[in-house]
């Protein structure tokens, strides 16, 4: 079984399919037979408000009463007819309003070779009976592919409510009826700093070049020397070009991480570029000045 809870319909259709479908295979195996069937009603403290072992199906003295606070708890052991214990392929213990026709199982797990045990929890009694009480007929569901099936029955249990008839309407209503509409709220826009203050950083940050194009305006600018190793000298200038854009970008809108990574790709070639015309500058230097010697 893959979960605690098999809901049933509300019909003993597919209880009484399956009985039949194990009474047929049942020739392959031995019989059968429930044994030491325990029901006990338990308050949350512990305490044992129904307690009965039943020696036959139907035994059930008197009628116990659940509800959410007072779990039901039910043990058992499995035997063929040859005194063995059995290994069952289900084991789940079925309670059915006669009234509503509302049937439920709840899986009994095995305890050890032969013994299994049912706990109704308050979770499965709210999903399923909460708004559903009344009186239930409870009985054993057994089935084994290689010793057949059996149906014991137990007899009858009262399940209480789980408050007024309003609020079970209203627990309804908020499960099966319409949900209420979803607004999506956007998150509320970032709050920025002054333009004033943007504007006069980036002012500051600007002025160091400004003053490096003024000064070069004002001495004036030699280019001469390019003439000299040109093709060294514009790859060398053209990659410093490239570290001052990739400073706008970083400026603009680029991340840390990926402006270090840009920048370490630029650096060799910067510094290859460099090494070599400045290399070849002065070698110029050193004919220059051999030739006029």
């Amino acid at each position: 079984m893959k979960s605690d809870r098999v809901g049933i319909g509300r019909t003993g259709t597919l209880v009484l399919w399956i009985v039949a479908l194990l009474a047929c295979i049942s020739a392959v195996g031995g019989e059968l037979v429930a044994k030491n069937v325990n029901v006990r009603v338990l308050e949350r403290t512990g305490d044992r408000l129904f307690d009965q072992t039943l020696n036959e199906p139907g035994a059930l003295e008197g009628v116990p009463k659940l509800s959410s606070t007072t779990p039901l708890s039910i043990t058992f052991d499995v035997e063929t007819d040859n005194k063995e214990a059995a290994e069952l392929d289900q084991a789940f213990v079925s309670l059915r309003n006669p009234t509503t026709g509302n049937e439920v199982g709840v899986v009994a797990k095995k305890t050890k070779r032969g013994s299994y045990r049912m706990e109704l929890t308050r979770k499965t009694f709210r999903t399923h009976f909460s708004g559903s009480p009344g009186t239930y007929n409870a009985a054993l569901v057994l089935g084994s592919f290689s010793s057949g099936g059996v149906f014991y029955e137990l007899g009858d249990i009262r399940i209480a409510g789980a408050g007024k008839k309003k609020r079970q309407e209203e627990q309804g209503a908020s499960r099966y009826g319409p949900k209420p509409e979803i607004h999506h709220q956007f998150a509320e826009a970032q709050k920025t700093g002054s333009a004033v203050v943007s504007l006069a950083f980036t002012a500051l940050a600007a002025a160091p070049l400004a003053g490096l194009v003024g000064a070069w305006i004002r001495l004036g600018v030699n280019g001469a020397n390019l003439k000299k190793e040109a093709a060294g000298s514009v790859a060398f200038v053209g990659l410093v070009a490239a570290y001052v854009v990739l400073a706008g970008a970083y400026w603009v809108g680029v991340k840390l991480f990926p402006t270090l990574a840009y920048a370490l790709v630029l650096a060799p070639p910067t510094y290859l570029a460099g090494q070599y015309a400045l290399s070849r500058r002065i070698q110029g230097n050193i004919d220059s000045s051999r030739q006029q010697t």
